[in-house]
């Protein structure tokens, strides 16, 4: 093949000589569900609303933080701790109202997506016609962020930072390089309620506060009391509650730390009850508390099995997430963990 004298030697170096594309690190989310908004953009999308529907607000904060509670404990159970809990990593996507089965079995495991990187939490949910500590009359739909009717589904995503206690390998050899690792590194200790302490700093976001970490420098640099976190504003009947299970989650003491599980029994405990009038009886000892609260349960769940029935009956009312979230609430309860979530909330 005849060449031109002027041509290169080397057909490569005829091609522009351009400086390696600088790498970027890629968020990349995999999940059946779309998106519509990330709980930052719901966040600042409802400072309005807040001020002027705050039951109807933070009611919704509330089925926000349960359902991250539900994505956390089945992360949890797979030995998965998240580590970058934030507004941003919070996705939110529509949740319309489904055909009432005829025996209603809420969804088991639409707690987590086929991929591992996004969780969404289990598919229960409620608006229980009559129950709970704080249950304020029917809520109007928010204005602002909050404007949609239904409650929406929420997705934790971004796995960057996630951490996964090692074990159950079968190479020889990786099980020689763990047996040389220090204990709290195998066993991932010092990560155990690192999400229950970001999920401490998240109720304070969503409720329109800064992170109390970022504005009060001297609770970073020495160890700190719960009266030495800032206080929620006690706009409505969960105020109290949402400030209390706060506090619990940021415990400066990892042991002292409430786990995630039981902030989960507490948010139930505070959207569907008991009301405090059940229980503030004086005098009554634990064993008759244990029996009302037997007694309370058994009623709600034939009050949610009748909701169920008028919605089979009529097709124009579908079961919306808050009664699949209830109805885990009530297959679940037990007197006993009941009465541990009142005494969380300083009920008893």
């Amino acid at each position: 093949m005849l060449t031109s004298p002027d041509a290169p030697k080397d057909p490569l170096s005829a091609l522009p000589s351009h400086p390696p594309a600088q790498e970027q690190d890629c968020v990349v989310v995999i999940t059946r569900e779309v998106p519509h908004q990330t709980a930052l953009d719901f966040v600042r999308g409802s400072a309005t609303s807040h001020q002027s529907e705050p039951e109807v607000y933070e009611r919704r904060v509330c089925f926000l933080l349960l359902q991250l509670c539900n994505g956390l404990e089945h992360l949890k159970e797979h030995g998965i701790i998240h580590r970058d809990l934030c507004l941003e990593n919070l996705l939110l996507v529509h949740c319309t109202p489904q055909a009432s089965p005829a025996h209603p079995t809420p969804p088991v495991s639409s707690a987590a997506s086929s991929t591992p990187l996004t969780t969404t939490s289990p598919a229960p949910a409620a608006t229980p016609s009559s129950g709970p500590s704080p249950t304020p009359p029917a809520a109007p739909a928010c204005q602002g962020g909050p404007s949609e009717k239904h409650l929406p589904r929420l997705i934790i995503s971004n796995f960057l930072k996630a951490k996964q206690k090692p074990g159950g390998t079968t190479n020889l050899q990786q099980k020689k390089s763990q047996a040389r690792l220090a204990p709290e590194i195998v066993s991932a200790s010092q990560y155990r309620k690192f999400d229950e302490f970001q999920t401490g700093i998240l109720i304070y976001e969503l409720l329109h506060q800064p992170n109390p970490f970022e504005v009060r420098a001297q609770l970073r640099e020495q160890d700190y009391r719960q009266e030495d976190l800032p206080p929620l504003p006690a706009l409505s009947l969960y105020s109290p509650g949402l400030q209390q299970l706060a506090h619990l989650l940021l415990e400066a003491d990892p042991i002292k730390r409430i786990r995630i599980g039981e902030a989960k029994r507490v948010l139930q405990c505070l959207l569907w009850g008991p009301r405090r009038e059940l229980v503030e009886q004086p005098g009554t000892s634990e064993e008759v508390l244990c029996t009302t609260l037997n007694n309370w349960i058994d009623m709600k769940r034939a009050l949610m099995m009748m909701k169920f029935a008028e919605k089979a009956v009529d097709r124009r009312r579908g079961v919306e997430l808050e009664d699949w979230l209830c109805c885990q609430y009530l297959a679940s309860a037990e007197p006993g963990a009941l009465l541990q979530s009142l005494k969380l909330l300083q009920l008893l």
